[in-house]
């Protein structure tokens, strides 16, 4: 549950930002991807709403467009490496395929690519605690309490259901 944050902090499309505490990190998703990074020991709390899955190359541009380029932008943000990314919980919300068309293989839509592309890079990062409420056929808004550390997934339904 979330509990009343001061400041509320929107994510759009290819951002990412970090929250503290008297904020909320916020972002509605459909077949893109909320990756959430949650560092409640440390009172710092971070969310991308990434489009894509790889950028291809790794820069120091904080971007959250790509998941790979999303995840080394909160990395740097939240200043995370070896020595504390294990007390770091993870979030990994949203990658519905919107348009579902009857004659393609879910699999190969791009919020499923989406989707399995940002738990590789967080496994491969060494996180474990990975909370995932990705597919299916309707968005998410998901927003991160910064001030209680927790967080919620709501689903937003289609229109005419």
């Amino acid at each position: 549950m979330t509990t009343a944050a001061n400041e509320k902090l929107h994510v759009q499309i290819g951002q990412v930002k970090v929250g503290r505490e008297g904020q909320s990190l916020t972002a509605i998703l459909g077949s893109c991807i909320g990756l959430g990074l949650l560092y409640p020991a440390e009172g710092i709390f971070g969310l991308a709403h990434c489009l894509l899955s790889k950028s291809g190359n790794k820069s120091e541009k904080l971007s959250g467009r790509h998941v790979d380029q999303a995840f080394w932008s909160l990395q740097s943000m939240m200043d995370l490496n070896a020595s504390n990314i294990r007390k770091v919980k993870a979030l990994i919300v949203g990658g519905a395929n919107m348009t579902m068309p009857a004659d393609t293989d879910p699999a190969r839509l791009v919020g499923s690519i989406n989707a399995k592309f940002a738990y590789g890079v967080l496994r491969q990062a060494g996180l474990r605690n990975i909370y995932e409420d990705v597919g299916g056929l309707q968005g998410r808004q998901v927003t991160i309490d910064c001030t209680s550390g927790e967080f919620t997934v709501a689903p937003i339904p289609r229109l005419g259901e």
